[in-house]
């Protein structure tokens, strides 16, 4: 009977292996040699185009892939990678991509920078191309008219970089990180260290060049308002390519002042931050204090300590800063001795904790900055946390094993001026602060070893302990840090709204439902937490008006009607169902699963065999 039993278990092991390395492979590398056929055969210069498209047989291929990999938790053999990487240099290549992966059942992942928090942009759990912007990087600034036009594979460190090579006197008002690629970091609204004073990045973008699922290439008015609305803050990536985009260049001072200053709990830092949380928001918007929140050890001892490090940038000279921060903030102790004067350009250097001594060469390197490895999750507070609150957020902290950090920025200013329906990006009036909580995963070959599995348990449960404190109905999340833990369902809309809400609010995720319906019917640029993802497939789910038998997306004055009774988007005021298709299974994809869906019924009754014998065998 043992043995019996032993001969079982090794045969189920194997056809598990047998069928999991045929399931992977199929997901990677499965025959990719049709998409290149199509890239191949409508280019016109084939051998340009081959030193451009790269596949798994590549030598090239693995390092292409992992040089923006900004999260080395996902560099783990185990994570999903494309089944070809496309890195074009020119807008062709880009639509013929798109042609050639709608063609033969491919998904798009869109890179520019790689630094999407759950590596959205460089991997899938479905077999797809991997279209990198590293050669579309050009930059052109215009002093006279304060605009740049930004290609989408620039980077924020590149760009201030150019613009500080024009004027000490014009800047842009986005993320201190320099390696954040443009392209993405729009598209979900970014901000900054200007962003009390300027609002956030997309709300400073004039217009785009942008490519829909058909290969047309848009400018804002091409495209009409509403799709122009969507992609600056509403994850563009969702709607098509943005190819490049417009940005307004805002005024700041040829110098600006920083200071950095560190409290700890025993030079009360849990009082200043208390108070900290009423000022920041609602002082002079030329001031920006950001704040850095970890434990440590106190000297060499055991015991360990909550130290908040203070940083702060000016749009003004010392001798402005120091009666501002007397009148409103004394408790902070700022001094002359730790005021530095220094070019915008060289503040960025700082906030990334670098000395402003720095050549700013740097912002241009993009392997010069460490990469991450960490998970993240995002808040946002409404009102002051009471110090009984910070005092149990400080303990949660220290009982962490110091792989956590909390980093916060103070809203209000310019912020509080813009509605929250003014683009996708809703988190305005009343926002006190913006708080990113992660934990790292240093020193661990990758995220799912005990001690990681520990610290991200650890990261979720601080989330729970903070629910009281934060933003509710809905808990405001950001989209640039985003968050597959806060779902990932969207067969239906109270499904996608789990997400899509906390993201964007109620009357913003709808609308971008609404226009995702009408630019991308059969929802071919999607991933996971992609506004409707999955749901304009299903004609329950973004039921929002009802009226009759069917049911109007968007209500009054929609150009689409999505009818419970039917199986496809029809024109409003039609009167006839010659409309958009329901997006049809990709009969090609569909072929090559079919070995593997054999595997499975194969192995299914196998194991059922198997459990029967064991069952009718007598036990000795």
């Amino acid at each position: 009977m043992k043995k019996c039993q032993l001969r079982s278990s090794v045969l189920l092991m194997v056809l598990s292996f047998l069928f999991s390395v045929s399931w992977a492979t199929s997901l990677s590398t499965s025959s990719s040699g049709d998409l290149i056929s199509c890239l191949q055969s409508n280019s016109n210069n084939v051998t340009a185009i081959s030193q451009l498209i790269f596949s798994p047989v590549n030598a090239s291929f693995l390092p292409i892939w992992q040089v923006a990999v900004q999260n080395t938790r996902f560099l783990k053999p185990s994570t999903p990678r494309p089944s070809v990487i496309v890195t074009p240099m020119e807008e062709t290549l880009i639509k013929t991509c798109v042609y050639c992966a709608k063609k033969h059942g491919y998904e798009i992942r869109i890179r520019s920078g790689g630094h999407d928090y759950e590596g959205l942009s460089y991997t899938a759990d479905v077999p797809f191309v991997m279209l990198d912007f590293t050669n579309m990087r050009s930059i052109d600034v215009d002093v006279a008219k304060r605009t740049a036009w930004v290609q989408a594979g620039a980077t924020l460190g590149e760009l201030y970089y150019k613009i500080s090579r024009e004027t000490d006197t014009l800047y842009f008002p986005a993320g201190v990180c320099p390696t954040v690629g443009v392209g993405g970091y729009m598209g979900g609204g970014g901000y900054g260290n200007l962003l009390r004073k300027y609002g956030t990045a997309a709300d400073n973008v004039l217009d785009a060049r942008f490519m829909d699922v058909d290969g047309n290439i848009l400018d804002r008015k091409s495209m009409g308002e509403d799709l122009f609305w969507a992609i600056r803050g509403g994850g563009s990536s969702s709607f098509g390519i943005v190819l490049a985009w417009k940005l307004s260049l805002v005024p700041v001072p040829k110098k600006v002042t920083v200071f950095i200053l560190n409290k700890t709990l025993e030079q009360g830092a849990t009082e200043i931050f208390h108070k900290y949380q009423y000022v920041a928001p609602n002082i002079d918007r030329n001031l920006h204090i950001r704040t850095q929140v970890f434990a440590e050890y106190i000297g060499n001892t055991t015991k360990k300590t909550i130290r908040i490090m203070f940083e702060g940038i000016y749009q003004g000279t010392t001798d402005t800063l120091l009666p501002l921060l007397y009148r409103k903030f004394p408790e902070l102790g700022v001094t002359r001795e730790i005021c530095e004067e220094i070019r915008m350009v060289q503040s960025t250097l700082v906030f990334w904790g670098l000395p402003s001594s720095t050549p700013t060469e740097i912002l241009t390197n993009r392997s010069a900055i460490a990469k991450l490895n960490n998970k993240s999750k995002s808040d946002y507070t409404r009102a002051p946390i009471p110090i009984r609150g910070l005092k149990k957020i400080w303990r949660k902290l220290i009982q962490n094993d110091e792989s956590a950090l909390l980093m916060i920025n103070p809203f209000g200013g310019r912020m509080a001026d813009f509605s929250e329906t003014a683009i996708p990006y809703p988190h305005r009036a009343g926002v006190l602060l913006q708080i990113l909580k992660t934990v790292n995963f240093n020193g661990q070959p990758s995220d799912t070893t005990p001690t990681s599995l520990r610290r991200i348990a650890w990261l979720r449960s601080l989330d729970a302990l903070m629910t009281p404190y934060v933003s509710n109905n809905p808990r405001e999340a950001y989209s640039n840090y985003n968050d597959l833990d806060l779902g990932v369902g969207s067969t239906n809309y109270q499904e996608a709204s789990v997400w899509g809400e906390r993201y964007w609010k109620r009357d913003n995720f709808k609308k971008l439902i609404r226009i995702k319906a009408k630019v991308d019917p059969h929802n071919f640029f999607r991933r996971p937490q992609t506004e409707a993802g999955t749901c304009l497939q299903n004609r329950n789910c973004l039921r929002t008006v009802s009226s009759g038998t069917g049911t109007a997306l968007g209500g009054s004055g929609s150009n689409f009607y999505f009818y419970e009774t039917d199986t496809r988007w029809i024109p409003a005021g039609s009167g006839s169902d010659t409309g958009y298709p329901e997006p049809a299974v990709n009969r090609n994809r569909a072929k090559e699963l079919i070995p593997d869906f054999l595997t499975l019924v194969v192995l299914g009754f196998l194991i059922f065999i198997l459990t029967k014998r064991k069952k009718n065998t007598p036990t000795p």
